[in-house]
């Protein structure tokens, strides 16, 4: 058992790598010191990871200081609500109903292998419904990975089912490339006899083909070359391995400005990649790399008892009539006023809560 003391140096170096500034007070302010409502998850995110904790979004808003997250903390601990030591949470409580649900809201990672865009999205949920994010264990991925979006759905039904039991109702909400994975892990559970109630299409492309996404080996071989970090003949395990070992802070923090300027869609979904330490700074690019390689080469298949909303922005262009064709049940499209990434920030979250718990 952690002393307050050390739990309270835990929780200002998170803040640290969070906000990217080492000089923080225990009653500095967290939006005042540069937080946002995507860094809140973020931390909220690492919070839970470190403490093995269960805190969703809206019990921290009133603790916006390091003292206050850190009583907050040790008062949880020594309640002696804690999840399983050593276990790797993939499954993420991010809001609450005021009153007993029986169904229970699944957002799925988006591409960055995360829930982090799901973050105001929360907020206008919490007090209405249970809402857990599921996301990949970044730990898994010292190196890139061969995955496809079936193995995801997969894992992630097995998730579910350890975690609910067999007789918990689920809606699945899922973001961008999040509705693919939600469409494949709606299938699984109609073979399990256990259909979803809804499957809500986030403005999630039919095809996942950003510009500018490419990350092939030889992009990051020529990428990582530019910081003597790309041994001749290297395989792609190696190259990251060499990032690892060989990252100083000033070449960390060039490197992410080079993948944001390169890869934007990177930049958009881990938004705080110069402030992870060296081996999550590594862990976070090839989940990242990896999920969306899976996400390329998939294209929707069959068809889900589910009904299926599909919520498209107004201001993209993912909006495809082929989803209709992937349910027998109900097919709904409502549009969302915003951009592909809009729809989930502060101003459309209260829109897309709407839609989301609509019957």
């Amino acid at each position: 058992m952690q002393t307050k003391d050390e739990i309270r140096a835990a929780i200002r170096e998170l803040w640290s790598q969070v906000l990217d500034n080492d000089q923080l007070d225990g009653d500095t302010d967290f939006f005042a010191a540069g937080g946002s409502s995507l860094k809140s998850l973020v931390l909220l995110t690492e919070l839970n990871e470190a403490f093995e904790t269960e805190f969703e979004i809206a019990e921290l808003v009133g603790c916006r200081t390091i003292d206050t997250q850190s009583a907050a903390v040790w008062n949880r601990l020594t309640g002696g609500t804690s999840a399983t030591p050593g276990r790797q949470s993939v499954l993420v409580p991010i809001a609450k109903a005021s009153d007993p649900q029986d169904v229970t809201i699944i957002a799925v990672h988006d591409v960055g292998g995360d829930v982090y865009g799901y973050t105001s999205l929360a907020a206008e949920l919490s007090g209405k419904a249970d809402l857990h994010g599921l996301k990949l264990a970044h730990e898994r991925f010292e190196a890139p990975r061969a995955l496809s979006v079936a193995e995801l759905a997969r894992d992630h039904v097995a998730a579910l089912e350890a975690e609910f039991g067999e007789t918990r109702r689920f809606v699945l909400v899922g973001w961008s490339m999040g509705g693919l994975v939600g469409y494949e892990m709606a299938k699984l559970l109609d073979e399990r006899s256990r259909p979803v109630e809804r499957l809500v299409l986030v403005d999630s492309p039919y095809a996942l083909d950003p510009p500018g996404a490419d990350f092939t080996l030889e992009q990051e071989q020529a990428l990582l070359a530019e910081f003597g970090l790309a041994p001749e003949g290297a395989s792609t395990a190696d190259l990251w391995r060499a990032v690892r070992a060989d990252l100083d802070g000033l070449a960390k923090q060039r490197l992410a400005d080079a993948l944001r300027q390169r890869f934007p869609l990177l930049a958009r979904v881990i938004p705080h990649l110069s402030s992870l330490n060296d081996t999550e700074f590594v862990c976070y690019v090839n989940r990242f790399r990896s999920v969306l390689n899976a996400g390329r080469d998939y294209r929707p298949s069959g068809t889900t008892t589910a009904p299926i909303d599909l919520l498209t922005a107004t201001q993209s262009r993912n909006f495809d009539p082929r989803w209709e064709t992937h349910t027998s049940a109900t097919f709904r499209r409502l549009s969302l006023d915003g951009d592909h990434f809009s729809v989930l920030d502060r101003r459309s979250a209260p829109a897309t809560a709407r839609a989301i718990l609509a019957r």
